[in-house]
C-alpha cells in the first residue's frame, strides 16, 4: 500500500496543503483561506482546512483512506493549549490517520534548508524567527502574534498608519505615505482612518494589506516609509541574533532563509532584512528556500513513519568576505541621485540605528568600565590607541577629561598612528604599522596597571592591534572597540565592545555612523570610569578646573545646586575653600571648616557622598 503523507501550512491569511509519497514527490496540492483560528475563529479555521486538503487529495488523485501520516504547521500551535485544541481537530477530520501538530515555523525551516539545522524567518501577518541546530536544541523569538510581533506585515501597516497620523498633527514632516495610505483606503483625509481603522467589521487582512504599499513607497525613497521598513529590518536582525546566540549558532556559519509574504512582495525589503541579520549575525548565510512549508510539513510527516530528514544541500552565499562597515548600503545605493533633504534623512536614519548598535554591547561597556575603574583605583592610567577617525576620537576623549573630571596629568591619554600631525591630517599609511602601534605602548610604559582601548571600526587596523599586544604583554587590561565582527582586535583582548553599525551611507567611510557609535562608547568609558572615581556628585561634575570664567560660573551653580544655597553663598563657600568644589559643598552641607571637609574627603577617597555619610 501507497504510504502518502500531507503536509499543511496554515497562517492567517492563507492555507498550503501538499501530499507526498516516499520519495518526496509532491503529487498534489490545495490552497484555501487562513487556518490561524485566534484569528478566524475555531470554526473558520476547520472548514479551510478541509478545504485544501480536499483539493490536495483530488488533485494527487488518491483518496483520504491511503495516507498514512499528516502534519499540521498552523500558526498558533506553539503553546500546548493551541496544540491540544488542533490536535482534537485532527481526530475529528481525519480519523484514522496519524497527525502531528506542528508550529509553521519549523515546517517553513525545514521546508526551506531540507534538515532541522539553520534559521529562518518567517515574516507575513505576524512574525518569527525560529532554529534548531541540528542536535535537538531549538529557539524562537516572536511568533506573539500580530499585535505583538515586529517586522510583520501587521507591523508595517500600523507604522504606516501612525506616521501619516504624526504627519497631520504636525508631529513629523509630510511623506508621500498621507496620499497613497488614503487612495489605498479610499479616504478623503487623514482623520477618516479612525472610523475606518476601528469599525467593528474591520479585519487584520485589510489593514496587513497596507503593508506592501508601504514598502513599495520606502522603494521610491520616502524617508517616513523608509524609517519604518528600517525599524522592522531591524527588529527582525534582532530576533535572528537571539536566536543564534541561544543556539550558540552566532560564530560559525549557518543557513539563513527567509519566507513569508513580505519577502515574497518586496525584494528591497528582502535585502534590507538580509543586511541587518548580517551585520548583527555575521554567520549568517542567506540561501532560497528549497520549497515552501507546506512541503517542509509533508517532510516532517514522513519522519514519522520513519523516513528521516535529508542533510541540507543547495545552501547559497557565504559569510562576506568584505567586513560589513566596507559593504555598500543598500538603501543609499541612488545617493547622488536623491534631494539634499533625502540625503540627510537618509543620514539621520542610519545615525539612529547607530545608537540603537550600542544597546547589546550595553553590559559589555559596563564590565569594562568596572574593570577600567578598578586599576585607575590603584593609579593606573586609561590608554586610547587608534588611526584615523578612531584615533582622534580617541584623542579627543582624552583631551576632554582634565577641564571636566580635573584628570591628572597623563591619567588619560591617547596614542595615534602618525603622531600629532595625524591629529588635523590624515596620515593614512601609519594605520598598517603594527610596529608602531607597540612601539608607542611600550614608549608611553604602559604596564600592569593600566587598560589600554584599541579602537578600530574593521577591528583590524594593524596599529591599534599591534598596541592591545604590547598592552597584554605587559600585564595590562586590553579592551578591543570595534564595529566589525569577526575581527582580529577582538582575540587578543580582555573585553570586547562591538557595536555592528552595518554599512555606512558612503561606502566605507566609517567617519560617519561606526565614528558616531565609537564616539558614544568612549563617552560612556571615560564618564562611568570618573564617576565611579568619585569625580561626581549625582550628576554634578564636582572635581571641574576653573579655567574660565564660564567654569567659575559653572561651579558657583554646581556648589549652590548641591547644596540648595543661592550662588552668592555658593561663591563664599568656594572662597573659603581655596575654589574646591568637593570641600565647599561638604563644608557647606555638614556646616564644618574646610579643612575637616578636606580631611573627610581623605578619608572617603575623594568621594563626596561617602564623606557626607
Amino acid at each position: 500500500m501507497n504510504r502518502y503523507v500531507i503536509g499543511v501550512d496554515g497562517g492567517a491569511t492563507k492555507t498550503k496543503v501538499v501530499v507526498m509519497d516516499p520519495e518526496h514527490r509532491v503529487l498534489g496540492r490545495g490552497k484555501s483561506g487562513s487556518s490561524n483560528y485566534l484569528v478566524v475563529g475555531l470554526d473558520s479555521a476547520r472548514a479551510a482546512l478541509v478545504s485544501a486538503m480536499r483539493e490536495a487529495v483530488d488533485d494527487a488523485g488518491i483518496d483520504v483512506s491511503q495516507v498514512s501520516a499528516a502534519t499540521w504547521a498552523l500558526a498558533g500551535a506553539g503553546r500546548p493549549s493551541g496544540r491540544q485544541l488542533l490536535a482534537s481537530v485532527a481526530r475529528e477530520i481525519l480519523p484514522g490517520v496519524s497527525v502531528q501538530i506542528e508550529h509553521d515555523a519549523l515546517a517553513a525551516l525545514v521546508g526551506g534548508v531540507g534538515s532541522r539545522y539553520g534559521v529562518v524567518v518567517n515574516s507575513g501577518t505576524g512574525m518569527i524567527a525560529y532554529g534548531e541546530n541540528g542536535q535537538g536544541r531549538q529557539a524562537r523569538a516572536g511568533g506573539w502574534g500580530y499585535l505583538l510581533d515586529q517586522g510583520s506585515a501587521y507591523h508595517l501597516a500600523q507604522e504606516a498608519l501612525r506616521a501619516v497620523s504624526l504627519a497631520h498633527d504636525g508631529s513629523e514632516p509630510s511623506s508621500r505615505l498621507t496620499a497613497r495610505v488614503l487612495n489605498a483606503l479610499g479616504l478623503d483625509e487623514p482623520t477618516a482612518i479612525i472610523d475606518w481603522l476601528y469599525a467593528a467589521e474591520r479585519s487584520v487582512a485589510e489593514l496587513v494589506a497596507l503593508a506592501p504599499l508601504v514598502l513599495d513607497t520606502a522603494e521610491g525613497g520616502d524617508h517616513a516609509a523608509t524609517e519604518v521598513m528600517v525599524r522592522g529590518a531591524g527588529a527582525l536582525a534582532r530576533a535572528v541574533d537571539a536566536v543564534a546566540h541561544r543556539l550558540e549558532l552566532w560564530g560559525e556559519p549557518f543557513p539563513l532563509v527567509l519566507v513569508g509574504g513580505l519577502f515574497d512582495s518586496s525584494s528591497l525589503y528582502r535585502r534590507v532584512v538580509t543586511q541587518a541579520i548580517q551585520t548583527r549575525v555575521p554567520g549568517a548565510q542567506p540561501m532560497p528556500p528549497l520549497a515552501d512549508a507546506a512541503v517542509g510539513a509533508a517532510l516532517l510527516a514522513l519522519e514519522t513513519l520513519s523516513f528521516p530528514l535529508e542533510a541540507a544541500t543547495g545552501i547559497e552565499g557565504s559569510t562576506p568576505g568584505t567586513w560589513t562597515s566596507e559593504q555598500r548600503n543598500v538603501l543609499s545605493r541612488d545617493l547622488d541621485l536623491r534631494s539634499t533633504l533625502a540625503v540627510v534623512g537618509l543620514m539621520h536614519l542610519e545615525d539612529a540605528r547607530a545608537v540603537s548598535s550600542l544597546r547589546p554591547t550595553l553590559p559589555a561597556i559596563a564590565d569594562a568600565i568596572e574593570a577600567i575603574a578598578a586599576r585607575m583605583r590603584q593609579g593606573g592610567r586609561l590608554v586610547y590607541a587608534g588611526a584615523g577617525t578612531s584615533g582622534r576620537l580617541g584623542t579627543l576623549d582624552a583631551a576632554e577629561c582634565p577641564p571636566t573630571f580635573s584628570a591628572a596629568p597623563g591619567q588619560v591619554l591617547a596614542l595615534i598612528a602618525g603622531g600629532r600631525e595625524a591629529l588635523t591630517s590624515a596620515v593614512e599609511a601609519a594605520e598598517d604599522d603594527e610596529a608602531a602601534g607597540r612601539r608607542a605602548v611600550a614608549e608611553a610604559g604602559v604596564g600592569a596597571l593600566d587598560s589600554l582601548v584599541g579602537i578600530s571600526a574593521s577591528g583590524r587596523t594593524a596599529y591599534a592591534l599591534g598596541a592591545l599586544k604590547e598592552a597584554r604583554l605587559r600585564g595590562a587590561l586590553t579592551v578591543a572597540l570595534v564595529c566589525n565582527l569577526p575581527a582580529p582586535m577582538a582575540q587578543v583582548a580582555d573585553h570586547l565592545i562591538a557595536p555592528l553599525v552595518g554599512p555606512e551611507v558612503l561606502t566605507g567611510s566609517t567617519r560617519l555612523k561606526a565614528g558616531t557609535a565609537q564616539k558614544m562608547v568612549l563617552n560612556m568609558l571615560s564618564t562611568g570610569v570618573m564617576v565611579h572615581l568619585g569625580k561626581t556628585y549625582g550628576n554634578l561634575m564636582v572635581d571641574l578646573r576653573q579655567q574660565s570664567a564660564k567654569l567659575e560660573q559653572r561651579a558657583r551653580r554646581i556648589v549652590a545646586e548641591a547644596c540648595d544655597v543661592g550662588e552668592e553663598e555658593a561663591a563664599v563657600a568656594l572662597g573659603r575653600s581655596a575654589g574646591d568644589v568637593k570641600v565647599a559643598i561638604v563644608s557647606t552641607l555638614l556646616s564644618c571648616t574646610p579643612a575637616e571637609a578636606l580631611e573627610r574627603l581623605a578619608r572617603a577617597q575623594g568621594r563626596v557622598r561617602a564623606a557626607l555619610d
